[in-house]
């Protein structure tokens, strides 16, 4: 990853292709994930973020690319702007794109979740999903008619087969893998007729929201595709929130944003769904990712790179809730 002291270099010289009127006055490290670091950029009058790849460009799960067209579609207030973007890594040294700052936090406090925030993000989700498409898919080819949540899940199931078998093999994910399979199989059905598709955010943990004043925005949009809208319902939280990353929320907090984000829904998804159907889309997309991210703490485990007691923790309340929701 490029050090605070050779972004500064690379800043001096490329100050105005990061939106910026002169050199920066701040760079700081704001924080970094699997695949980027983001440093916070500014001068007195504007403030820029700086994404930088840590891993190979050639092993991030999405192309930078897509990242900054999905930022090109957003309705204006859900999340950065889009400001610049090099995937050769000529400008700064390493790959990279500019977007605007969005201002706020993230809640760490499940208490500070209550109706009211539930109902305004809610809203917003509600705006991202505004435009139909009757495709889904990647957003530079959203080929495929249907969605299909078993589907998914053996596709996630099959990068971890294929890229770190050891995990899926060990004895408490081989008793987990046929009730998580069962409980897909029964909501199946659900799927089947969802033929309005929209661009969702594709990883809405709670980590990935900040809250400035009450109000929302999204942020971190690598996992953004056209795709069942049920699926960003499902990732905030729930009954199998993984603690520092999601929020805990009860069946009817659940129900309630839901219902919040039907109310809030563009006319025709209002008229294509229920609040049954939508619950019953959106618990599905929980269990399923509860169990795919589980394996990448079970994966930080077995390499040592685990948060000491946080990490253990997130695993055995993953795979104690699977048993329960799943049983």
């Amino acid at each position: 990853m490029i050090t605070e002291t050779e972004l500064r270099a690379a800043l001096e010289r490329e100050w105005a292709w990061c939106g910026l009127s002169r050199a920066p006055e701040w760079v700081s490290l704001l924080g970094h994930g699997e695949s980027y670091a983001a440093w916070h950029v500014a001068t007195r009058d504007t403030d820029v973020v700086v994404r930088v790849v840590r891993r190979d460009a050639a092993e991030l799960p999405r192309g930078m690319r897509d990242e900054f067209a999905c930022l090109q579609r957003l309705p204006d207030g859900i999340g950065p702007a889009p400001i610049a973007l090099d995937e050769s890594g000529d400008r700064l040294g390493i790959p990279a794109m500019v977007v605007s700052l969005v201002a706020g936090e993230v809640l760490t406090d499940p208490g500070r979740w209550d109706d009211a925030l539930l109902a305004r993000l809610a809203q917003v989700i509600a705006r991202l999903h505004a435009e139909p498409y009757d495709r889904c898919g990647p957003l530079d080819d959203p080929t495929r008619s249907a969605v299909s949540i078993v589907g998914a899940f053996e596709a996630g199931l099959g990068w971890w087969l294929e890229h770190h078998p050891e995990v899926v093999d060990d004895p408490e994910v081989l008793a987990l893998l046929p009730l998580v399979r069962g409980y897909l199989a029964a909501r199946e059905p659900w799927f089947e007729g969802v033929r309005r598709f929209a661009l969702v955010h594709g990883d809405l943990v709670a980590a990935n929201v900040l809250v400035e004043r009450g109000e929302p925005r999204l942020v971190d949009w690598e996992w953004a595709e056209i795709d069942d809208p049920a699926r960003d319902l499902g990732y905030l939280g729930g009954v199998l929130a993984s603690p520092g990353v999601q929020v805990p929320l009860t069946r009817a907090q659940v129900a309630g944003f839901v219902r919040a984000y039907l109310q809030a829904a563009p006319a025709d998804v209002y008229a294509a769904e229920t609040e049954e159907s939508l619950l019953a889309r959106r618990d599905a997309w929980e269990v399923s990712e509860t169990l795919l991210s589980s394996l990448h703490d079970r994966l930080l485990l077995r390499q040592g790179r685990d948060e000491p007691g946080t990490t253990e923790a997130r695993v055995r309340l993953a795979t104690e809730g699977l048993r329960e929701v799943c049983r």
